[in-house]
């Protein structure tokens, strides 16, 4: 490979390895000799010499979801040019299987991992933290982090829902979120929408949970039990896809949104303003969210002291027509 680039076996080396320490003319005419021949490296070789794999370990719930996928591509886009390579491991909210991907992951000698939980299963917590490998908690922000944390307050989501809500004049909230424990996102969404509510004076909502993965269609199912008795005169699902379909089922049914039904959600995926009437949602700086998490990843390999070791990167919410 050195001669069929014209430079020396350790130069070859620090651009499979070490990319950016190796000019942009020998990189270059290195990667070119590496497609001519078709020369795919022994990374596992590599990796028990250097003790590097070269390779970041992201565990997310699902990427049928935009929004993760949009987080794991700011991961790849922040570690792709310092050489490292994503590999992607999807829980489906299952708890034994988030433990048995952070167990896999460590077993493959991952550089570092990335995942999409603020409180772990018990025993990947205790994994994670006696692992001693560069670990940032994804989305969620907690307490005590086993390394690094980069997410948004998702009470503080819940609470601006309310607040908008009831200064809009509505006094019969409900909320839709998700059933799974694991889905701690939507938990936190809703404690601060029902404590919010609490303190404004409101009733309690009207509780409905959704089972995961999430279609457009259960919003929509959701509708009838969600009107049976006291009907309620909005409402807030933890999640834009859910909110989406009500929507749908609100225009399907007749029902005026929001002269009779006011609906809010978060996300403020590509639909949210496609849909009519327009929705009301949080938006969340999905792909910064991944970005900043790869960049605060890379300087924990390089050794560096990161603080703070919780990172707010804040929301917004986006005032539609729906409510």
């Amino acid at each position: 490979m050195a001669h069929a680039a014209g430079v020396s076996a350790q130069t070859v080396s620090r651009v499979l390895r070490e990319p950016d320490r190796v000019g942009v003319e020998a990189r270059t005419r290195v990667e070119a000799a590496i497609e001519r021949v078709g020369y795919v490296p022994d990374l596992v070789a590599g990796s028990l010499a250097s003790n590097r794999s070269r390779v970041v370990g992201v565990i997310v719930p699902t990427l049928a979801n935009a929004v993760h996928a949009s987080s794991v591509a700011g991961v790849s886009d922040a570690v792709g040019p310092a050489g490292l390579e994503v590999l992607v491991g999807t829980t489906g909210y299952d708890r034994a299987r988030e433990g048995a991907l952070a167990r896999a992951f460590l077993g493959r000698r991952v550089d570092g991992l990335i995942i999409a939980a603020g409180a772990l299963a018990p025993g990947a917590d205790a994994l994670l933290r006696g692992a001693r490998l560069p670990v940032i908690q994804l989305w969620e922000l907690p307490e005590d982090p086993v390394d690094l944390a980069v997410g948004v307050d998702g009470e503080a989501v819940g609470a601006a829902v309310a607040r908008h809500l009831a200064g809009r004049g509505y006094r019969r909230p409900a909320l839709v979120e998700h059933a799974a424990p694991a889905d701690t996102r939507s938990a936190a969404r809703a404690r601060g929408f029902r404590a919010t509510l609490a303190a404004l004076g409101l009733p309690p909502p009207r509780g409905l949970a959704a089972e995961r993965p999430w279609v457009m269609e259960d919003g929509a199912a959701l509708l009838t039990p969600l009107l049976a008795g006291e009907r309620p005169d909005c409402v807030f699902c933890t999640g834009d896809i859910l909110a989406i379909g009500l929507l749908l089922g609100c225009r399907r049914a007749g029902i005026a949104v929001p002269g009779e039904l006011a609906v809010a959600g978060v996300g403020d995926s590509d639909l949210a303003a496609l849909v009519v009437p327009a929705l009301t949602t949080v938006r969340i700086p999905h792909y910064r969210l991944g970005l900043e998490a790869g960049r605060r990843l890379l300087r924990r390999v390089a050794g560096e002291v990161v603080a703070p070791r919780c990172l707010d990167l804040g929301f917004e919410l986006v005032v539609r027509d729906s409510t």
